[in-house]
């Protein structure tokens, strides 16, 4: 690439990355399952790949295209790398999983229900009653609240975390 080229092709990438970059930024908040700070990473590596690109020659008629399109693949292995770390914890609704506890690990189990009618909100309550006291699916509990399935599965994911921590701290 002569210098000319290589000048040209930077100040191509300047100009796409203050045009694009915060609508790009905000694309992939809203596509992460969790408000996470990964999202301008995400950005980030996209326009590496862009850069990368432009550096050996390539041309693009359609840049905000390809950014979005090599995002949405960044963001899709972010979501399969948080998927398999949630896959990878605890899951206290999970029957395979037992909990064996030995004399000195007894549990004041009416301590722990006053725990958890004085630590969990509206909502978490709400949640923790239909899934784990009716035993009532995600998808049914979604439909009820008017919820998307995603959002319910990650505020149980939430509770789940918070009532392990809780078991966690009164386990004598």
């Amino acid at each position: 690439m002569t210098n000319s080229a290589e000048k040209d092709a930077v100040d191509f990438f300047r100009q796409c990355y203050e045009k694009y970059a915060e609508s790009l930024v905000n694309f992939a908040r809203a596509r992460l399952i969790e408000k996470s700070d990964c999202s301008e990473d995400c950005v980030q590596e996209a326009f590496m790949v862009f850069y990368n690109r432009l550096k050996k020659g390539e041309q693009f008629e359609y840049p905000r295209a390809f950014l979005y399109r090599t995002l949405d693949r960044i963001i899709q292995n972010q979501r399969s790398k948080i998927f398999a770390r949630q896959r990878d914890t605890l899951s206290l609704d999970d029957p395979n999983v037992h909990i064996e506890l030995t004399a000195q690990e007894e549990i004041d189990y009416e301590k722990y229900i006053r725990l958890l009618e004085n630590s969990l909100d509206e909502d978490e309550a709400y949640l923790y009653t239909e899934k784990y006291v009716n035993g009532k699916k995600i998808e049914q509990i979604a439909n009820e609240a008017n919820l998307s399935v995603g959002a319910v599965t990650m505020r149980l994911s939430r509770l789940r975390k918070k009532l392990k921590k809780a078991l966690e701290d009164i386990i004598v």
